[in-house]
């Protein structure tokens, strides 16, 4: 894999991106830290968590490393889901960036990573990706279980302009 095939993924997720938005969206306010499924995460602990990684999966590809203090800060400031919302979208914009920093170099290297193993550079952008669906699942799931019905999981048309699919 090379740092254009790596591109190609990130800009998928950009629209999966986008659609996550719209969920989180339609998290009722009064619900940001219940836990719809006992024994399971908040609607808020599970979209920080979806989120932290596509900060830090592309800042360890660059960095050479992924270590814990890579995952961003600030959870505790977030109070609404309007915070939410602002938080994961700086996660996003700083893993954006540093996604378009990519080298082959980088895309090609193994990355140490506090998990215990290495994991080569596109791996990583694979895991966020990964998670990202896995956990979105549990936020419609979520979703469903207050009574909200989530977006179409393919609407990327109705994402805003800068989430909908690159064309061409």
């Amino acid at each position: 894999m090379n740092r254009e095939t790596a591109l190609g993924m990130w800009n998928k997720f950009r629209a999966i991106h986008g659609v996550t938005l719209r969920a989180i969206a339609k998290i009722p306010p009064d619900k940001l830290e219940a836990c719809p499924v006992p024994g399971m995460r908040s609607f808020k602990e599970l979209v920080t968590h979806m989120y932290e990684y596509a900060e830090a999966m592309p800042k360890a590809v660059v960095k050479g490393k992924l270590e814990q203090s890579d995952l961003p800060g600030g959870k505790e400031g977030i109070r609404s889901v309007a915070d939410l919302e602002k938080w994961c979208r700086g996660c996003f914009d700083r893993g954006d960036a540093n996604v378009k920093k990519l080298t082959d170099a980088q895309v090609q290297a193994m990355v140490p990573t506090f998990f215990g193993r290495p994991f080569m550079g596109f791996a990583l952008i694979g895991i966020v990706y990964d998670e990202h669906l896995h956990h979105r699942g549990q936020l419609y799931a979520f979703l469903r279980a207050v009574g909200v019905e989530p977006p179409f999981m393919w609407g990327f048309d109705q994402n805003e302009p800068a989430f909908r699919p690159a064309q061409g």
